[in-house]
């Protein structure tokens, strides 16, 4: 990781500033409380947001809104991020910001932000927004009380803190889980075992119940031969009362037949006296047509051919002149009423002529009247003979009427002759029919009887068969509650083997993790640590040996990391040395720290070391040593904050920061 810019907008005492970083050694110098501490808890801001920094004491006083934009590489990937702070209506809060990787800007919240630049710096830590950085701080910024603390902690809580440093807590954490892991199989191995602890009393309980499944097996098929021998008895009971019933009905059959059969006998002897009766009065129809036919037969008379046509023409001839008769009889009227000599309409006498006129009327009328009379004398001839023709007619019609009924009374009586036959044959039948009635019917008491004790027996054979199948689902029943029992009994057995067999497994697990894993775990560790704490050791020395001004001194670390210091074959306590050999010891073990811990993140290969006053107390010789010491460190970027001016000689770059009004600047020099 290599920073490249900085910028900060009402950051603490800064309103605006803006610095770019180079390889090398670059040195922020100022008076105390200048604000050169501030720009590295900017830095810091900017990689992870808060953690345990407070919102309210990064944003300037007085400021709603403030921001930090940092611009680094890692690993030849360019990167730039910016977190925002911003107070609304309330407490002073960290906004949405963004990170831009090689050129593609993309926003975040406060805690995606944290997330994505541990991703992009291959920290394995907590994305927790509150959560500090330990690499950052430990491999490559650490205020310098922070690290006078980490000297001071006790040898657990020093170590726990270098191991998350190291990226070893891993094995710390394995151990602890395993440690978890193991009571909680302590505790599932207990809780099965007391799960399996009544098997045996199950696999008992399941032979008593497959033996009362076998018994209850045996009388249930016994039973169900009884069953079926009961259905078989009940099936044939009930065929013989089909049959009863089928008599019986029957003859119920007859019984209602016989009134109609009763009937119908009376309704043929009625009919045969009925048609016998017709039979003699066919017989006087048939004499009474004989003696008119013999009658009618004498009254036939010749009678001349061409009445019709002369009663016809005489009528004919007496309707002309009874026509010209009332016409000379209205002429002669009108004729005589002028023989006045004047006439009734004009009043004019009347010429001689005109009583000729009149005279040959009247002559007229006269002989027309004669022929008149001779005429109807003719046409009553004709009309008498005409009517002795007609008569003739009727009479010849009524014997062929005569011939025509004794055809149809010899036809009546020849059908009445078949139908008596018919009628004697059906009383016949009718007679027999109701004798062999009356004969079956004789029996129905008897039927009735039969019928009566065939349902009585059907009942009986039914009752037993119900009982039967009564008696066959109890047993079935209670087979189905002995089955669920030994479902249940086995499952509960199949349940407890299985814990038993879980038992085992979480046993021999519960063995590994304490026998094997547990071991194998803290013996890597140990070794890791162990090769850590060589190397460190040595660089450890080598530097704490550089950067003191006398060598009456000696400084190793022991397997806790905890310095031991010795003088002269004494050891001495760290609170016992001066403040340049304090200085020193820290120091050395701060870049001890650095060059460790960038062995296991990739990010740190170029050695980004930022160092927050690390020579309080430092005479000029050891300022002058410390240049040697941090070439010997590899750190290919350097950026020292102090207040000791001595130091712009080995340095850089140097930027001077100064406050002015409680403003915050940075100068290049």
């Amino acid at each position: 990781m290599r920073l490249e810019s900085l910028e900060i907008e009402n950051i603490r005492s800064y309103s605006s500033a803006r610095i770019s970083f180079q390889e090398g050694v670059t040195l922020l110098e100022g008076d105390v409380g200048s604000g050169k501490s501030t720009l590295l808890y900017a830095i810091e801001f900017a990689l992870f947001g808060l953690g345990d920094l407070k919102a309210g004491h990064l944003l300037r006083h007085g400021a709603d809104e403030g921001k930090v934009k940092l611009s680094l590489e890692v690993e030849g990937k360019k990167i730039t991020v910016q977190r925002n702070l911003e107070r609304k209506n309330g407490p002073t809060r960290q906004a949405a910001g963004w990170i831009e990787e090689d050129g593609l800007r993309t926003e975040y919240s406060p805690e995606e932000m944290k997330k994505q630049m541990l991703n992009l710096l291959q920290f394995r830590e907590n994305p927790s927004s509150r959560a500090t950085s330990w690499i950052f701080r430990y491999a490559v910024f650490t205020p310098q009380e922070q690290m006078k603390e980490i000297l001071s902690l006790r040898a657990e809580e020093r170590l726990q803190t270098l191991r998350k440093a190291f990226g070893v807590e891993e094995y710390r954490n394995a151990q602890e889980n395993a440690l978890i892991l193991q009571r909680s199989l302590r505790e599932d191995a207990r809780w099965l075992e007391g799960e399996a602890s009544d098997l045996q009393d199950w696999r008992l309980k399941k032979e008593q119940v497959e033996e009362k499944l076998r018994e209850l097996e045996a009388s249930e098929k016994e039973q169900a031969n009884i069953a079926e021998k009961a259905r078989h008895e009940a099936e044939r009971a009930e065929a013989v009362v089909r049959v009863a019933q089928a008599e019986h009905t029957q003859l119920e059959k007859i019984a209602a037949e016989l009134p109609l059969l009763q009937n119908r006998r009376y309704e043929t002897a009625r009919e045969i006296q009925s048609a016998e009766k017709e039979g003699s009065m066919l017989d006087e129809k048939e004499r009474k047509l004989a003696t008119e036919e013999e009658y009618l037969s004498k009254r036939i008379l010749e009678v001349p051919e061409g009445s019709e046509k002369r009663w016809a023409e005489a009528s004919a001839k007496l309707k002309k002149l009874q026509a010209e008769l009332g016409a000379a009889e209205q002429k002669a009227r009108e004729h005589s009423s002028l023989e006045t000599g004047t006439c009734p309409t004009c009043g004019q006498k009347i010429s001689t002529d005109l009583h000729e006129r009149i005279q040959r009327a009247l002559l007229e009328y006269e002989g027309k009247s004669c022929e008149r009379d001779a005429a109807q004398k003719e046409e009553e001839k004709a009309r008498k003979e005409l009517d002795l023709v007609q008569r003739q007619r009727v009479v010849q019609q009524r014997l062929s009427d005569l011939k025509q009924q004794k055809e149809d009374t010899t036809q009546r009586k020849a059908e009445l002759g078949e139908r008596m036959e018919t009628l004697r044959k059906k009383s016949r039948d009718s007679d027999e029919e109701w004798a062999k009635k009356q004969e079956e019917y004789r029996r129905y008491n008897e039927v009735k009887a039969k019928l009566e004790g065939a349902e009585k027996e059907r009942k009986t054979r039914q009752n037993a068969f119900q009982k039967a199948k009564e008696t066959l689902a109890a047993l079935g029943a209670q087979r189905k509650h002995l089955e669920e029992s030994m479902r249940e009994t086995l499952e509960r057995i199949e349940r407890k083997e299985k814990a038993r067999a879980k038992h085992a497994a979480l046993k021999e697990r519960q063995a590994w993790l304490e026998e094997h894993f547990i071991p194998s775990v803290q013996n890597i560790e140990h070794h890791v640590l162990h090769r850590i704490n060589d190397d460190f050791n040595s660089l450890f020395r080598k530097w704490f040996v550089q950067l003191l001004e006398t060598q009456d001194l000696e400084a190793e670390v022991d397997e806790s990391f905890t310095p031991v210091i010795e003088q002269q074959g004494f050891e001495q306590d760290y609170t016992a040395l001066s403040g340049g050999e304090k200085s020193a010891l820290a120091l050395a073990y701060r870049l001890s720290l650095n060059t460790m811990v960038r062995q296991t993140t990739p990010s740190l290969k170029d050695n980004l070391l930022i160092l927050d006053e690390p020579t309080d107390g430092f005479s000029k010789e050891q300022l002058s040593r410390m240049r040697t010491v941090l070439e010997e460190a590899g750190a290919k970027q350097v950026i020292i904050v102090s207040h000791e001016r001595e130091l712009e000689g080995f340095c850089d770059r140097v930027f001077s920061v100064q406050k002015e009004h409680g403003t915050s600047r940075i100068k290049s020099t």
